[in-house]
Parts: C-alpha cells; structure tokens; sequence
C-alpha cells in the first residue's frame, strides 16, 4: 500500500468544477509505482488506485464544506480483477462529532470499533495519493485569515493512528510536514501539478485521463541474463487449500545428478520474488542471489508473496504463520523434482522473513541450513531501538525520548489487536531449541530498522541451546537491505546511488551456502566463484 502522507495534489475547492477527472503518476527512480484515475464531483472523490501486480483499490471520499475528509471507504480487489468483483476487503471510517468510527470486514468476517478522537479534522487513507491529498484543501479551509501556515489534526488508518501535519505556503509550493516533509507545486491557477515525497523519494504528476491510459506496466523479466550458465523456469507451487504461488526456480546447467536449493523469504510487505524495492536503481536481493548461487551450482526458488505478482491470495490477510506453510508448500514443490536433492535444503528469509525462516525449520528436521539477514530475535526491542534512533537523529520527526518509546508501545498494542502479524508473539528461544540445522546470521553494521546487536543476541540464543554450528557475520558500513550506506537512515534509502548487493556481502554468504549444502558433492564445491 501507499505511504501515509502522499498529500496535496488537488486544486482548491472554489477552482474544482462540477466534475473534474484526471489521473495521478507515482514515479520512483525510473520506476512507475503506481497509478490513480480520480473523480471529483462536488464533495465526493472517487479514486481507483493501480498497485501493480499488487492491488486494484477503490477509494472513496467525502469533504465537509471546508474540503476535510470525513469519511473515506477503502475496497481493496486482487490485480487484474474487472469491475463488480468481490473485494478482498473493505475498511469505512468516518468521523462522528469527536468520535472516529470503523467499519471492516475480511474473509468473510467482519467488525466494527469507535476510538475518540477529539478537535481531528481530516480522515487519512493512506492507499490514495488523491484522497489523502486534499489534506491541502482543507488546510486552506481552516487556516486564520492571514496565517501562512496551519496545523491539522487528523487519524490515518488501518491503524488510526492521530497526526498532527503542518502546511505552510511559500509562493507557488506549499510544505507539508510530520514525521516527514514533502512538497507541493502550483500553477497560476492554484492546481498542484507536481509533488516530492521526501521520506519515499517519490515524484507525484497530474496528468490528463488520456495520458494516463498511455502508462503500461511492463510485466517483469525474470528470466535468465544471455549466457547464464543455469535455467530460470517460471513455476505455480499450491498451497492448499487454494492458494497459487507464482515464482521462479533457477536450475544450474550441467548437471547429471539431484543438485542443492535455497529457498528465499521476503521481509514485510507485498513484495514479489526478486524482493524488489523502486529505490535507487532496483534493490533486488533475491534475484543477485539467485543468480549467483545458480552459477555455483545450487538451485534457488523465489517466490511472488500471496497477492503479489502473479500469486493468488490476499496479503492482508496473511501472517507470519500462513507465510510458513507458503514455504512448506515450496519446499515439498522441491523435494517432489527429480532434478532436487531433497535433503539439502535451505531457508533464507529477510528482516520478517527471517522469523518465518526460524519457524519454518524448527518444524523440519530435514532442512540442511537457515540463513537469516537482518534479523531480530526481539521484535520489540528492534522496534523500540529504531524508534529511539529517529528521536535522536532525525529531530525534525517531533520525537522525545519518551514520546518515541510511548509510540511503539502503541503500534504494538494496536498490531497486537488489530493486525494479523505475528511479532509479540515471537519466541526465537523456543524456535531455535527446535532448529538443529547449520544457522548464519548475516547483518549491516548501520542496521537502524533491525540494530546489528540483534544478530549477536540470535548467535547466543542457537549456542545456548547446544546449536554447535552457528555463524555470525557483520558486515561493515552495510544498512539493513545489505548494501553499502555508513548512515544507514532508512528515510534516506532513496538517496543511495546504488542499492546492490556489493561482491563481498554476496560472497560471503554464497561461500557459506555452498559450504553447508554441497559437502557432499565435490562437483558442487568445485564450482568457481563468478
């Protein structure tokens, strides 16, 4: 889904004719992000966001006479899917005098709840750039006569979280700021033509409905480079009862016999199976990995996560529990292949998808090997560490000590009732007691999301428990996407003039692989390093 404050790009309210329509380009490095078609008609707008390969979401808003949002519903439908489908699911909030009022329903099930929530006066849905973007109209509606600036109160949800979000007119741009600061453009006439996002190093532009049908979202290329010496084989593995996970097995050439296979885990978010993020030129973790282990001579499979790409299922309904039985499924997909040694199998997950690696192998004694990067044996301290970063590096985010150690405690809460994730009820102690299978625990030296102490903590926790095959590596100078940034501030990731994973980091690990996977198989461990 889209960041929480991709504001402002409507016109004021006296300019906006009966009906205006048009559309909205998120644009990252080179990379289309997303796409909105918008319809606004009076005190209602209508917008229709294209996530690709994600999410078709359809939002609708409702101002008062002061342009605030006080109502938004949010319908969220699987990609690809037509007009009239069924939505995945459905979140209405709306304010009711001091009151914020919440309507869901998922999967069937459904629930309502009432917070109160005095003096807000906008509703923030964070999926549309266009509904949360009228947060400038309103703005304009509520400030004092003569005032350059005004604060307003408002709650995004899903996690009705209360913000305060400054709007502060300079000539012809208008700067909104909270924990982030972004900027709006006007013309003469007062529209907002364009928009930068600091936090997400997003570019927003209007365009007219007719360019916008013009943008296509090529499909991406996960096939083989030219002369790779491995096949890349797209795949469908089934995760009953009806889930299709898409994905990509990567098989070296030349080989006679069953050869080894890593199986790769996506941290948190919608993410497909190269683990893609538009920063930089393309982190894509999985597919270097990939690509460099297949020239080792181990086989890897990556997979697109439930409603992502070209998998079937609704991420918003997963866990960090129906994510484990989505490697299962892969790896019994393996071990059914002849061209797959099934006892040499391994597990690599990302920051998230490092927990579900642990729970994946504490229930199979079967796997050869566990590789976590970024990983945090306490979720909450994790949380609470990179909380306590921002408060002192990044004072322009409002955050006290305190303030910052007040507001984790509360998302927690609010996942912990709310969400579907699973991290206060981690116990990597009790994971690893079960996992008795070679573990590497790889982390950046700049971690600020998962702070590189984690790793040393998840090292003790495997040897406490007679683990005798557990290595720890810290790589300098490396954030938590493993690349090279002696910052490592994760609101600054769009600023990295390259976001690959550099030799060393891609070495290190591979040797470990190969090392733990391919002792039996001389030809396997001859195999030079690209």
């Amino acid at each position: 889904m889209l960041p929480a404050l991709l504001i402002a790009l409507v016109v004021q309210q006296a300019a906006i004719p009966p009906v205006a329509r048009y559309g909205l380009v998120l644009i990252q490095g080179r990379d289309t992000v997303a796409v909105e078609r918008v319809t606004r008609e009076g005190r209602v707008l209508r917008a229709e966001v294209l996530d690709p390969y994600r999410a078709r979401v359809a939002v609708v808003a409702r101002t008062d006479s002061l342009g605030c949002v006080r109502e938004a519903d949010v319908r969220v439908f699987p990609w690809g899917s037509s007009a009239g489908a069924t939505p995945l699911r459905r979140v209405n909030v709306r304010l009711d005098a001091d009151s914020v009022r919440v309507e869901a329903s998922a999967g069937g099930a459904t629930g309502s709840a009432a917070r109160a929530v005095p003096q807000v006066r906008f509703v923030l849905a964070d999926e549309s750039i266009a509904a949360s973007s009228l947060l400038l109209e309103c703005a304009r509606g509520i400030r004092p006569p003569g005032a350059d600036s005004v604060v307003v109160p408002v709650v995004s949800f899903p996690n009705l979280r209360v913000l305060s979000l400054r709007v502060q007119w300079r000539g012809d741009s208008a700067m909104i700021a909270g924990a982030d600061t972004s900027w709006a453009f006007v013309d003469r006439s007062g529209e907002v033509r364009r928009m930068m996002i600091g936090r997400a190093g997003l570019v927003v532009r209007r365009v007219s409905p007719r360019q916008l049908d013009a943008i296509g979202f090529a499909a991406s290329d996960y096939s083989a480079p030219a002369g790779a010496p491995y096949r890349a084989i797209d795949v469908r593995v089934p995760v009953p009862p009806a889930i299709v996970l898409a994905g990509t097995l990567t098989l070296p050439g030349g080989r006679t016999g069953p050869v080894p296979a890593v199986v790769t885990i996506s941290g948190s978010g919608p993410q497909d199976r190269d683990s893609y993020a538009p920063i930089a030129d393309g982190w894509r973790p999985f597919r270097q990995l990939a690509d460099t282990l297949a020239r080792r001579g181990i086989a890897v499979l990556r997979l697109d996560d439930r409603g992502a790409g070209g998998s079937t299922g609704d991420f918003a309904t997963a866990n960090e529990r129906t994510s484990a039985a989505d490697i299962r499924a892969a790896i019994a997909f393996l071990r059914a292949r002849p061209e797959i040694a099934g006892d040499r199998i391994a597990v690599l997950g990302h920051s998230e998808g490092a927990r579900v690696a642990m729970l994946v192998a504490s229930q199979d004694p079967r796997l050869a090997a566990v590789v976590l990067l970024s990983g945090a044996a306490d979720p909450r301290a994790a949380f609470r560490a990179q909380a306590l970063w921002l408060a002192e590096h990044r004072p322009e985010a409002g955050l006290s000590r305190d303030s910052a150690l007040a507001m984790v405690d509360r998302r927690m809460d609010s996942l912990a009732n709310v969400l579907t994730r699973d991290a206060l009820r981690w116990n990597a102690a009790e994971l690893a007691g079960r996992i008795r299978a070679p573990v590497g625990v790889f982390q950046g030296a700049t971690d600020r999301q998962v702070p590189s102490a984690q790793a040393d903590s998840l090292g003790v926790l495997f040897r406490r428990v007679g683990n005798g095959d557990v290595t720890v590596h810290v790589f300098a100078d490396r954030n938590h996407l493993l690349v090279r940034d002696p910052d490592g501030d994760f609101l600054r990731y769009d600023q990295l003039r390259s976001v690959q994973l550099d030799p060393e980091v891609l070495g290190v690990i591979t040797d470990w692989i190969v090392a733990k996977l391919s002792s039996s198989d001389p030809a396997v461990e001859g195999h030079e390093r690209p």
